[in-house]
């Protein structure tokens, strides 16, 4: 079995960018194709061992070019130099396409029965609104509590189990929240989310997010799910503060090991962050809230594009099949139906054999929730627009600078500003069947009374 490497934290940070054009290789018989691939050290010498068995069979010389920031890569972009392969996430991925700079997978998979092999919900996330699939899905993931097994024994309780609730993992944390000293400041917490997975418990609390939504809304479920969020901080001090958090640089792994917290969320499977824990830990799928039918977080927001311009299209759909059934970059991989992605997990890392990984994996594709990250929630068309006021709102809403009226009084102002933006969208030269679409969402919007105007 190969050694897994994903670093899955290299690639979220890579998703907000994409390249343009085609890679420029030398003119010898063989063709040389770009790929730009994260910047993470193993990976890449990873990939730069495999790659001479795929170039030999295919004559294709494939140059790697590290994800080392986003003006790197629009300055190639400028220069007619980016890579031929490129991660895109969903926002850039539809505004890319409607400008025409993407390829139509269709184009080079039509009648390969490669395609048979994957699962039809991710060709599904990788197609835009004009039926184009111009996203190749190259991997997906779930969240989970990782957990200190000797901090519940030693307190306990009943370690957590699939059928968890947040009042459960309440009472967990309240038991697990020691302050020796009695200052207030507990030397170890119960919990800690980050602020970054907040969205997910939104979702477990009920609230349905649109994919690629042109105009933003703070649902009652999604208010409610902040609050509770905020309470483990501020009412009940099971969680510590997540700004202080994020100013310290402090990491899941580091918070668990040192006994910080007892319980924490992370992606999963991440063995960036199961390798590198030092204590007798288990995972644990998000807990269930209220009476709100299951729905488990599964990442949806990027995957690899080709560049419309790319010399070799055909030769880059076969790179793409390579990376994620014989490379060692992101294998084995969740989105082909014919493997045993479990197992092979499993096989290749033997702790997750005494775990509940299995369990929590199996929720997730049987209760597939999506993905409610602002890269799938928010359109291409007002992404920008929306987070450039909601961002900074979200940071002092968690600081407790202001509250949550606060923050819902701030749809009108943020909806005013996408108007603004989409003003100038409409009268652009994006491909006429994108604008329609948008004009579509923009008159629905407005025919409920929403407008920002």
């Amino acid at each position: 079995m190969k050694t897994l490497n994903i670093c899955l934290g290299a690639v979220l940070l890579a998703a907000g960018v994409a390249n343009l054009g085609c890679g420029t290789g030398d003119d010898t018989a063989s063709v040389t194709l770009t790929f730009n691939v994260p910047a993470n050290a193993n990976q890449i010498q990873n990939l730069r061992q495999d790659l001479p068995q795929f170039e030999k069979r295919t004559g294709v010389k494939i140059k790697l070019y590290p994800f080392t920031g986003q003006e790197k890569l629009y300055a190639m972009m400028a220069a007619g130099q980016a890579p031929d392969i490129f991660y895109t996430n969903t926002v850039v991925r539809d505004r890319l396409a409607a400008e025409k700079r993407l390829l139509d997978l269709r184009t080079v998979s039509k009648g390969d029965p490669f395609v048979q092999r994957i699962r039809p919900e991710f060709i599904d996330r990788g197609t835009s609104i004009d039926g184009g699939w111009y996203q190749f899905c190259d991997w997906t993931f779930t969240y989970a509590f990782y957990y200190n097994r000797d901090l519940f024994r030693r307190a306990g309780l009943a370690f957590p189990d699939i059928s968890w609730t947040w009042n459960d993992m309440l009472r967990s944390a309240q038991a697990l929240t020691i302050d020796s000293d009695g200052d207030g400041k507990p030397e170890q917490y119960g919990l800690f989310i980050a602020k970054h997975f907040v969205d997910a418990f939104e979702q477990m609390n009920g609230a349905r997010f649109e994919r690629n939504a042109l105009f933003y809304s703070l649902s009652a479920e999604s208010r409610d799910a902040l609050a509770a969020y905020l309470d483990l901080m501020n009412r009940y001090r099971v969680m510590p503060d997540v700004s202080l958090m994020q100013a310290q640089g402090m990491q899941m792994t580091q918070l668990l090991n040192s006994g910080r917290a007892a319980m924490a969320v992370e992606a999963l499977p991440n063995p960036d962050v199961f390798s590198g824990l030092e204590i007798d830990w288990d995972v644990a799928p998000l807990p269930r809230m209220g009476d709100h039918p299951p729905a488990y977080f599964r990442s949806a927001s990027g995957g690899l594009s080709i560049s419309a311009g790319c010399r070799d299209p055909q030769a880059a759909w076969e790179f793409l099949k390579w990376l994620i059934t014989e490379s060692r970059y992101n294998t084995p991989n969740p989105i082909l139906s014919d493997v045993d992605f479990v197992g092979d997990w499993q096989e290749s890392y033997p702790v997750l054999q005494n775990t509940q990984f299995a369990r929590v994996w199996r929720l997730s594709e049987e209760y597939d929730g999506g993905d409610p990250r602002d890269f799938v929630r928010y359109s291409s068309w007002s992404s920008s627009a929306i987070l450039e006021i909601l961002a900074p709102r979200m940071d002092l809403l968690f600081a407790g600078k202001i509250d949550l009226d606060q923050l819902a009084a701030a749809e009108t102002e943020i909806n005013r500003n996408v108007e603004r933006e989409l003003d100038k969208l409409l009268k652009s030269n994006l491909d006429s069947l994108f604008l329609r679409h948008v004009e579509t969402q923009i008159a629905a919007h407005r025919a409920e009374g929403k407008t920002g105007r």
